[in-house]
């Protein structure tokens, strides 16, 4: 029996999305402090809600919640 390694080797989308979610969680830090870092040079330090969200998200992630 083969198991499977890559997420398009999951037959079902939610194995898939649990095979893509630590890719999908560094993805997501990456994306939150480039925009926070944004908010912080060019809007005097602007909270965007994209920010709060993906912060809330990372942190339900890594069981921080």
């Amino acid at each position: 029996m083969k198991i499977p390694v890559r997420p398009e080797e999951y037959p079902d989308p939610t194995a898939r999305l649990i095979a893509a979610a630590p890719e999908l969680l560094a993805a997501l830090e990456m994306c939150e402090k480039a925009l926070a870092d944004y908010g912080d040079r060019h809007h005097g330090g602007l909270k965007f809600d994209a920010c709060v969200s993906a912060r809330a998200a990372i942190a339900k992630a890594r069981g921080e919640e």
